[in-house]
């Protein structure tokens, strides 16, 4: 038997592992929940370290019985949580995006052109895009549609914590397990959605985000979130900005006005600006208590390096896992030093640079 909220397979023998529940109630109830499950939803506590079941080498097992697969992506952490490496496994497939969390960007973007910009990253059509917000139930409706036109099985994948359970409890009684917490799927469950079968699967592993150095309460944390910080910063040569105590951005420029940015992440994420020959000290000393994450005071030990770009207001940084910089005004050298195996990457821009913010 399986737990109704994660997909894990039931057990009564061992309380430090997934699915393990008492017996008695293993017993009694008709569709028990695990008791990691049980914590979770009435406590906000995670019970039993996570233990992710799908690796990316394994998808091509799981794939092979699905013709159609939704692939679900957080707008927020785009580079982040859509994958080059997942696309190729699914190239011979019938593949629709499920873009999650639009109600977290600012709302000067509106859906055409978050529409427009994303037909463009994943190479189809509009009609297989589904831009949503669990939240607000933005785009839930078309979605709906959707799902009631299907005829055969479908298969739901995305990386960690992109929201692919919250997005599933819309449209089944029988409710998943949702938390904050990253992983919180441990095995492959299959859902009832109106005329077909939803396989909702546990999240894709992955080692670039700034998310992924990040202990599983800490995550919690940072990814429980109502709503993005936006900050304006307009700095020299002689100043630095610390994102968290994983990302430090200095700037070189030659024109006479200084640069302009703007940084959006989670709200719990911190900010703050120093001078240039104090951000590495504050980087070491203040991690967990100034900068945030990490959550809570240690030391980070992580090889940092430095990525340099050439941006101006057609472009943003992207920092997987943490955040974007939004160019508002250029041309200018970015500097982002950041753990060694984060993803940092220029985009064309998504926010348009006289909005989005800046009042």
């Amino acid at each position: 038997m399986k737990c109704r909220g994660c997909g894990v397979e039931l057990q009564f023998k061992d309380p430090k592992k997934p699915g393990y529940i008492p017996e008695h109630v293993l017993l009694e109830e008709k569709e028990p929940l695990c008791q990691r499950c049980y914590k979770m939803i009435h406590y906000g506590k995670l019970s039993v370290p996570v233990e992710e079941e799908i690796f990316l080498d394994k998808l091509d097992e799981i794939l092979k019985d699905f013709k159609k697969v939704i692939y679900v992506v957080d707008i927020t952490d785009f580079e982040g949580t859509f994958r080059k490496e997942i696309m190729k496994k699914l190239n011979r497939k019938e593949v629709y995006f499920a873009v999650t969390k639009f109600d977290l960007l600012p709302k000067s973007l509106s859906s055409i052109e978050a529409q427009e910009w994303l037909k463009n990253k994943f190479g189809c059509s509009s009609e297989r895009i589904f831009l949503l917000s669990s939240k607000n139930k933005f785009g839930l409706r078309k979605f709906e549609k959707f799902l009631r036109s299907l005829r055969e099985d479908i298969l739901i994948l995305g990386v960690t914590n992109v929201g692919k359970s919250s997005l599933l409890s819309h449209f089944t009684e029988a409710k998943p397990t949702i938390s904050p917490f990253p992983g919180t799927t441990l095995g492959i469950i299959k859902r009832k959605v109106f005329d077909v079968n939803l396989f909702d699967t546990p999240g894709i592993l992955t080692n670039d985000r700034v998310t992924d150095l990040l202990s599983v309460e800490c995550q919690a944390k940072i990814l429980n979130t109502k709503s993005f910080t936006r900050k304006t910063f307009k700095i020299d040569e002689s100043r630095a900005v610390l994102v968290s105590a994983f990302c430090k951005i200095e700037v070189e420029f030659k024109t006479e006005k200084k640069p302009i940015f703007q940084i959006f992440a989670p709200e719990k994420v911190t900010f703050h600006e120093t001078k240039k020959e104090k951000a590495d000290e504050l980087m070491k000393k203040r991690a967990g208590d100034l900068l945030i994450p990490p959550c809570k005071k240690q030391d980070i030990d992580e090889n940092f390096v430095t990525h340099i770009f050439e941006v101006d207001e057609e472009k943003e940084v992207v920092i997987a896992g943490l955040g974007f910089l939004n160019i508002k005004r250029g041309p200018f050298t970015i500097k982002v030093t950041i753990p060694e195996k984060i993803k940092v990457v220029v985009r064309d821009r998504l926010l348009k640079p006289k909005r989005g913010g800046i009042k």
